[in-house]
């Protein structure tokens, strides 16, 4: 068999992409640990040679100047793409000696992040096809695909073609499986994120060598604030500001201790921006640390609750049994709170939100974050029966 496994969409600075890309790591290397894993991430690939050095997979930059000379496209236009050119042979050798690609990008084919990232999507496909190369699709939120005319015509033709080619398309949601039934329907699969379906990571797959781990050990009675900085671009932010400053006095009147922190580098300056209504309590504290997925992970578990707007950490909360308050903009998070039978706690930001009704839903939890908790680990009992990764490899 070939000697490699690309692994596309996936990353290290936001930590939802961090917690796929080291669990697909952890799981390909107990299944096969003498393949060479690579991670395709122009982003990463510009960090430094020392920090990259941490890792057991290599990372190589893929962008779109790689991507076209790739597919040996021609002309004018493609000639002036000249970023990481050089490289282009070495990755071409990489892809021919390859066993399969895996995409893990969470969230890229749909409307809703404009139309460029869709082709981009779709241009990983055309390249494995043109190598021959097998493609899975990990589970994600794909979908809707309500694109201006101009480009509806040119990608629908391309999702038609190309859709069909991965051997798998793993998806999240059942709007996803709607829109992708549009254009194919043998190879799609509804399934849970497979960050929800590993227990815990053999850390001896994913770095090179020991690796100091931050302990932050969080007070008792305590709740964690995990904004989204996307939401606050989306809706009217003094009025989400308001809201959470409204939750964190609810908390404080429940002699609650609040920590703020992020889950994705994005967001240090939402979470500095909600510390500013309460700059000298001492039961408010901010966590600015950039710190990795492992390490917020055992922050999440000694929380009694958190509320949360980051998709994966509401992942990590309930694979670790911890209930959420989550304030949500799009479909996936309205179904992973629906499977887990915690719709009470929903809120959509894409609709006005009451700050009354949402102090309500916090009085409840408060009360009944315990029975939560329970409800939550028998779900989780029945998600780890089975992996994702058994159905392939």
């Amino acid at each position: 068999m070939a000697g490699n496994i690309i692994i596309i969409g996936g990353g290290l600075f936001n930590k939802g992409a961090q917690a796929m890309t080291f669990t697909t790591v952890d799981q390909i290397k107990r299944r096969y640990p003498n393949k060479n894993i690579y991670l395709f991430s122009t982003r990463d690939f510009e960090r430094e040679e020392k920090e990259k050095a941490l890792y057991k997979f290599n990372i190589l930059p893929w962008n779109l100047n790689i991507k076209i000379k790739l597919l040996c496209f021609r002309g004018n236009l493609f000639k002036k793409i000249v970023k990481y050119g050089y490289l282009e042979n070495n990755i071409r050798k990489i892809i021919k000696d390859t066993d399969f690609f895996i995409d893990i990008s969470g969230y890229a084919l749909s409307s809703q992040l404009g139309s460029f990232p869709s082709y981009s999507y779709l241009l990983n496909i055309m390249v494995a096809k043109k190598y021959s190369v097998p493609y899975y699709i990990f589970p994600q939120s794909i979908g809707p695909f309500n694109y201006p005319l101009k480009h509806k015509i040119f990608l629908y033709p391309l999702m038609k073609l190309y859709l069909k080619y991965p051997k798998k398309i793993f998806i999240r949601e059942r709007e996803g499986l709607m829109w992708v039934h549009k254009f194919t329907k043998e190879n799609i699969k509804k399934s849970h994120d497979i960050v929800l379906q590993n227990k815990e990571y053999d850390l001896a797959n994913i770095y090179n060598r020991g690796i100091h781990f931050r302990e932050i050990m969080i007070e008792p009675n305590s709740v964690g604030i995990i904004p989204n900085s996307r939401i606050i671009a989306r809706v009217n932010s003094n009025e989400i500001y308001l809201i959470y400053k409204s939750l964190i006095d609810g908390l404080l009147n429940a002699k609650k201790k609040v920590y703020i922190l992020r889950h994705s580098y994005h967001d240090l300056e939402v979470c500095k921006t909600i510390k500013k209504f309460f700059p000298n309590n001492k039961s408010v504290k901010l966590i600015s640390d950039d710190l990795n997925v492992i390490e917020l992970e055992n922050i999440i578990k000694q929380f009694d609750f958190v509320i949360a707007s980051r998709y994966h950490s509401i992942i990590h909360s309930y694979k670790n049994g911890i209930p959420a308050l989550v304030i949500g903009w799009a479909t996936k998070y309205f179904e992973l709170l629906e499977n887990f039978n915690q719709l009470d706690y929903f809120f959509d930001s894409r609709s006005h939100i009451e700050i009354n009704e949402i102090n309500n839903k916090l009085e409840k939890m408060i009360r009944n974050y315990k029975h939560e908790r329970e409800n939550i680990v028998n779900k989780m009992i029945v998600i780890n029966k089975r992996n994702i990764f058994d159905l392939i490899f």
